[in-house]
């Protein structure tokens, strides 16, 4: 396990507790795609991704659902063979999000649970069920956990009605534990996102609710006759030692409406707080009940299908890039990870979301395990999402300490980068809710940074020392609690959980070996001599064996002790007497007695880390990389023959079976200071949580601890329990060769430059050499203005201090290049879209669908002109509005064009505009460039930000010196014209962005014609009056616009787009929240004002004039009231700060 083994203490989650994303929104339209869900949760995303983007052009979506817990699987193949089924959504909504149900919900459930126990008894009978069209399980051992748990809930069907009052109170209890009555709880409001601060305190009052009758319904009538506690609620996997069997594991924080977008209540809120939260119900089981109709649709044109895997995460994708290798489930279960099922998944996935697995296993263990599993294209995605400090400043460093390395240097490493460093933005937003909390959820998109060219490359080192030197730093941070000298110097604790050990490093360096080339062995030289002479990482000699270990298990390296060469073992004495032959390998097992842990049970701390110990005379050795199950061992064979079989006890925790724990190590430790000399124990990890156990169990907090040869607790073997074949090594790790070699520059323990080289098989002695940076992974190296030759590097570049090197008589060229640092302000460094088989691909900007987004219009939109400027704010970071308030915006290109955007939210809002001017101002009258219809501002639920529907006319000289072009500037100004302002290097950048954004909301598909793949160009063109868009979407889809007669003349020649806010990244610079903050306060205090203008009278002395005197109004939002002109004056300077007129 790359993972370490902890203390099963964890909650049962059986909804989820983020609003649902659509997980096809990076892949473009018409192109099936694979999606690897880990720690897959509720079937929410599915439900909703098959809504937002329906099988209109899109062939197939084809879902790999992998979760640890059993009940989550179980309750997902429930919830949509109900859904298959045709049951009412109503019905549906309470069996899956009620924890307590009334009687026809309670008969559905258990009858259909019947009904799916009948199909499930093995693979064969499930695949002669309607439901296999659809549903399919990778391994015999999934479905057999789903049996289980749907035989558990049909059983209750039998309970007596007190046995439910029972259980409910259990449930109350561990609510009340934790909350109280009146608590104010921001959590549970993200999912309204804009909407964060009104949603509070009303989901707040209903989460109350929830608990309390178990139901999100407010009727005295459906909460009396809720009188069963749902049983889907009741049984998990997840439950602790001290909450198993019938009692609640769920957990606290559970609550449906956090799994919708909740900001739709607000599109046209009601008067009242109580019809808010009906309406916000309301809201949540109307898209419940749209995406279950989305699923069926998608269902019956068989454009879907689910497979589902009952194990552990990091595991299973090991299982999936070495199908070879023998693993189990998950860390305390002994059935072996099989693809026996009838869904055999795929190993190459266009979409990986890893929900909030980081927070349990570490951001590196989930980016190791899933990188390789990344198609290689330029659309692929892999999706992670931890908890991050919000502190000034703290952002960029906690991720840096989380990843264990900088951006650019883990990038390079892993062959991966987040999307928003190559990009510099990103289209979603989180941060609504972080205003008022110290932390906050990032979720971070990484894509392959070289593939937004299309070339597939692999990065070279000449150097191996100084690969060794980065690797090992890197090392030193994952273990950095080991670290004493340091944490006494920064004044920390060492962490509570662990969640790296030496397994995770070697898995760390099998993926670099597979990506980078370079000398291999002198790589491991330069470890292993960094590692001899460290003196900070006190573990770093007891863990120095099982590195060994790890690394001949996964094929990286052989030391000397365990290769051929090595020594033999005497087989004539100790524990080998009589082996045929021993491995460098074995494996022993320790037979735990259950009252050995039984202090544990108790739920006094969280989650312990187990490791195994070797004692010696002369040596003590930690292996963390155990294997734990319970149940009963026996030996079967001898000597080297020998098997351990395990017989798992069904009664789990309830049972009092021991715990057999397994763990591989060097046989030679065994023997190594004789033939009886050797101990094992398995002890705790020692964390601040621990110490309260160092008087019991001593200083190394040993549970329990056996001589190696006592053959009643203790049996080593050739083989891992449960399995015949002898412990073997993986393959050879080994880098594939390519021509597309780029090596990399090392400065310290950080990756610093890039250098690429070309060979043009010509003669360079009186040649003209110029090169150019094109892309932010590309330069093109150009000899006397004919060969051309396109450099692609695996990370952006800083163009702008390159070296060149000309070896004239060899005839090579080099271009080294600076890894770029963040941020970049030249218009190469901001990346929308990319080029994938000659077609653009809108990288960094999710697509939508333009006619599933609410529309916006008329009361309802000049409600929402407060929410969408506070949005734009959210937009910047402190840095870009230092620029702004410097006025030095013109020194960074995507600063000018969020302006842009933010002023043409502000007046579509606020104005009503219905068309904007796009020009050159640089030159003068004549530099009219892009006219912009806009239809609408519409909310992007899902991304909790706002997009601006529009319609995009290039105003070409073709158009203006033809027929049409006299009407176009009586069109603009008949729908009201604003000049956006845009000048020179923004123009050129705004090109980019309308390809981009036509192609984020396009529901045509180019046509074999297309312009960009003619004239191998995307944009068409950046310069000014010329067309940057193909014709394909012209004339297509328009909105609004076709019901304008003054526009219509021009909408053959129109493109539709979608235009958003480019947010400032949370994890790579400070967002400017203090100046959200400060507005949103304002936008409240107004809204104040009014209500006591409207109640009280003047908004400034409080009199309430005579009803004869009619009272004065602001000319400009017609809004507050005063009783005469002085106040009205005196109030100016303040009430303009607020002033929706303003």
């Amino acid at each position: 396990m790359a993972h370490p083994v902890l203390w099963p203490r964890s909650f049962f989650y059986p909804v989820g507790n983020a609003s649902a994303v659509c997980l096809t929104d990076n892949i473009p339209l018409e192109e099936s795609a694979n999606v690897l869900l880990l720690g897959c949760g509720d079937p929410r995303n599915i439900l909703y991704t098959l809504h937002a983007d329906p099988p209109i052009h899109r062939p197939a979506v084809d879902f790999v659902c992998c979760d640890i817990e059993q009940a989550i699987l179980t309750r997902n193949v429930l919830l949509l063979s109900l859904i298959y089924d045709g049951q009412p959504s109503g019905r549906v909504w309470d069996i899956f999000y009620h924890i307590k149900i009334d009687k026809a919900s309670f008969t559905l459930l258990t009858s259909q649970a019947q009904k799916l126990l009948d199909i499930s008894k093995d693979l064969e009978s499930w695949q002669k069920s309607n439901y296999a069209k659809f549903l399919r399980f990778c391994s015999r051992h999934t479905l057999s956990q789903v049996h289980i748990y749907l035989g558990l809930y049909a059983e209750m069907e039998a309970y007596p009605r007190a046995k439910h009052v029972d259980l409910f109170a259990s449930f109350t209890r561990e609510f009340n534990f934790r909350h109280r009555p009146d608590e104010i709880i921001l959590d549970i409001a993200r999912s309204a996102g804009p909407f964060f601060m009104e949603a509070v305190p009303i989901l707040s009052k209903h989460f109350i609710h929830y608990w309390e009758t178990g139901t999100t319904s407010r009727s005295h009538a459906e909460v009396a006759a809720a009188t069963f506690v749902n049983p889907t609620f009741v049984y998990s996997d997840s439950a602790t030692p001290s909450l198993v069997g019938d009692h609640c594991s769920l957990h606290y924080g559970t609550y449906p409406l956090q799994g919708f977008h909740l900001a739709a209540a607000f599109i046209s809120p009601p008067s009242s707080p109580t019809n808010l939260e009906a309406q916000l119900v309301s809201c949540a089981q109307a898209q419940f009940n749209q995406w279950c109709s989305a699923f069926n649709v998608a269902v019956s044109q068989h454009s879907v299908t689910i497979r589902l895997l009952n194990g552990d995460a990091l595991s299973f994708c090991q299982k999936l890039r070495s199908p070879s290798d023998h693993l189990y489930v998950s860390p305390w279960k002994g059935a072996e990870l099989l693809f026996d099922g009838d869904g055999v998944p795929s190993s190459s996935f266009n979409t990986i979301d890893t929900s909030n697995l980081a927070d349990h296993t570490g951001v590196l263990n989930v980016l190791i395990a899933t990188a390789p599993l990344i198609a290689h294209d330029s659309a692929s995605v892999l999706y992670t999402e931890f908890v991050v400090e919000k502190r000034q400043g703290a952002e960029v460093s906690n991720i840096a300490e989380l990843l264990c390395a900088d951006i650019p240097t883990i990038s390079l490493l892993l062959g991966i980068s987040p999307a928003g460093w190559v990009s510099q933005f990103t289209s979603a937003t989180r941060v609504h809710g972080v205003m008022d909390s110290s932390s906050y959820r990032e979720r971070i998109a990484w894509k392959c940074p070289y593939q937004t060219t299309g070339e597939v490359i692999t990065p070279s080192l000449k150097d191996p020392l100084a690969l060794g030197n980065v690797l090992f730093t890197t090392y030193e941070r994952m273990f950095a609690e080991e670290n004493l000298g340091q944490l006494i110097q920064h004044s920390k604790s060492p962490s509570h959980i662990v969640h790296y050990n030496r397994g995770t490093f070697v898995a760390l360096l099998g993926l670099v070996k597979s990506v980078v080339q370079t000398d291999w062995t002198a790589v491991m030289a330069s470890i292993f001599h960094r590692m001899h002479n460290d003196r900070d990482l006190i573990l770093n000699s007891n863990n120095y064996q099982e590195f060994c270990c790890q690394l001949y298990l996964r094929g990286v390296y052989c030391v000397e002790s365990l290769g051929p060469q090595a020594p033999g073992i005497d087989r004539k004495i100790g524990i080998f007497k009589g082996w045929k032959d021993v491995p460098p390998i074995v494996c022993v097992v320790l037979v735990v007695p259950r009252e050995k842990v039984r202090l544990l049970e108790g739920g006094v701390i969280g989650s312990p880390m187990f490791h195994c110990e070797l004692q010696g005379k002369t040596f003590s050795n930690i292996f963390c990389c155990l294997q734990v199950i319970l149940g009963t061992a026996s030996i079967q064979g001898n000597g080297s023959d020998a098997r351990v079989r395990i017989i798992e006890d069904p009664e789990g925790w309830s049972g009092s079976s021991p715990l057999v724990v397994s763990v591989c190590l060097p046989a030679f430790n065994l023997v190594h200071d004789g033939p009886k000399s050797a101990r094992i124990s398995l002890c705790l990890h020692s964390t601040p949580a621990t110490a309260i156990f160092g008087s019991t169990l001593g200083p190394r907090l040993s549970l329990f601890t056996a001589d190696v040869w006592d053959a009643r607790v203790v049996h080593v073997t050739t083989a891992r329990p449960n399995c015949s074949e002898s412990v073997s090594p993986s393959p050879l790790i080994s880098c594939p060769s390519s021509r597309k070699q780029i090596s990399i520059i090392t400065n310290g323990s950080r990756f610093s430059a890039m250098s690429g080289r070309w060979e043009p098989n010509t003669n360079l002695k009186d040649a003209k050499v110029h090169h150019v940076q094109i892309s932010p992974c590309t330069m093109q190296v150009t000899i006397d203005n004919s060969a051309k030759k396109s450099l692609v590097y695996p990370f952006p570049i800083d163009g702008m201090r390159t070296k060149t090197r000309i070896a004239r008589k060899s005839g090579w060229i080099e271009v080294e290049a600076p890894v770029r640092t963040f941020p970049a302000s030249n218009e190469l460094s901001i990346t929308s879209l990319v080029v994938h088989d000659q077609r653009p691909v809108a990288w960094s900007i999710h697509r939508v669908n333009l006619e599933s987004l609410p529309l916006l219009d008329g009361n309802t939109l000049n409600r929402h002109a407060s929410t969408i400027q506070i949005n734009g704010l959210l937009a910047c970071s402190e840095r870009e509005y230092a620029l702004v308030e410097q006025k030095l915006q013109a020194r960074d290109i995507l600063v000018q064009v969020k302006q842009t955007i933010q002023y043409l939210f502000v007046v579509v809002a606020n104005a009503g505009a219905r068309t904007f001017l796009f020009s050159d101002h640089e030159n003068g009258p004549g530099g009219m460039d892009t006219a912009l219809y806009v239809n609408g501002i519409r909310m992007d639920l899902a991304s909790h930000t706002y997009v601006v529907d529009a319609c995009v006319l290039p105003l070409t000289e073709s158009l203006m010196r033809g027929p049409l072009g006299p009407q176009v500037v009586p069109a603009m100004i008949s729908s009201g014209v604003v000049d956006a302002t845009t000048r020179g290097a923004e123009v050129k950048a705004w090109k980019h962005f309308f390809v981009a954004f036509a192609e984020r909301c396009r529901s045509w598909s180019h046509k074999p014609t297309c312009e960009y793949a003619v004239s191998r160009r995307i944009p068409l063109s950046v310069e000014l009056k010329q067309n940057p868009l193909c014709s394909c979407g012209e004339g297509i889809a328009f909105g609004r616009l076709a019901q304008d007669a003054q526009w219509k003349p021009f909408a053959p020649l129109m493109t539709r787009v979608a235009i958003s806010l480019p947010f400032a990244l949370p994890y790579l610079e400070t967002v400017a929240m203090d100046k959200a903050v400060a507005m949103d306060k304002a936008w409240r205090i107004a809204k104040t004002m009014e209500e006591v203008a409207g109640k009280r009278g003047c908004s400034v002395c409080k009199n309430v004039p005579d009803s004869t005197v009619t009272p004065l109004k602001c000319g400009r939002c017609k809004k507050v009231s005063y009783c005469g002109k002085e106040c009205q004056l005196a109030d100016w300077g303040e009430h303009k700060k607020v002033c929706r007129g303003a």
